[in-house]
């Protein structure tokens, strides 16, 4: 039995579509359209900017 696997999307708490019966790797994204690899990358890369801008204005 396989535990339920989340969304990677950052701030997705959604469950990730189940794995194809047909077999291959479980997907890492949920149902909604906007949550894909692409959109993951950049979110991660605003929020890693925002973040470091945070950072520097701290100093």
């Amino acid at each position: 039995m396989t535990a339920d696997k989340t969304c990677i999307y950052p701030g997705c708490e959604r469950p990730a579509v189940p794995p194809n019966p047909l077999g291959g790797p479980r997907a890492s994204f949920c149902d909604l359209e906007g949550h894909n690899a692409l959109s993951t990358h950049k979110e991660r890369e605003r929020l890693a900017s925002a973040t470091k801008s945070d950072q520097e204005e701290d100093q």
